[in-house]
């Protein structure tokens, strides 16, 4: 197949999932977000990356709810770009945010402590 046909592909899964996430009725789902979809050369795995916000316990559940939403997600692939056979989905929460988030805290409270002022008692450490 084509890069410039796998690229629109996953280009389409998604918006498209990203358009179909709000619609589901499962209380499980949290605010999520679909960050990126990466598609397989032979169109047949998407690994679809999201955030979601809350804690840990918002996380498992928004996790359970789009595994089980997977098989409706996939069917509703089926009309884009001609797919007789949708990819498999795969979701992958992607904790890159709070990340890169925990890593500012460190460098704010260094620099706090560089220039000699008191840590700050409410940041995380």
């Amino acid at each position: 197949m084509s890069r410039r046909r796998q690229e629109r592909v996953t280009e389409l899964i998604h918006q498209e999932i990203s358009k179909r996430i709000p619609l589901l009725k499962d209380p499980g789902i949290g605010f999520v977000t679909i960050l990126a979809v990466r598609l397989s050369p032979d169109f047949t795995q998407a690994k679809v990356f999201y955030s979601v916000l809350g804690n840990a316990e918002d996380r498992e559940r928004t996790q359970n709810a789009l595994d089980r939403a997977r098989p409706f997600l996939r069917s509703e692939l089926r009309t884009l770009e001609n797919l007789k056979y949708p990819p498999e989905l795969t979701f992958v929460l992607d904790t890159s945010a709070e990340e890169v988030q925990q890593i500012f805290n460190v460098l704010s409270q260094l620099e706090k402590e560089r220039q000699g002022i008191p840590p700050d008692r409410r940041t995380p450490h």
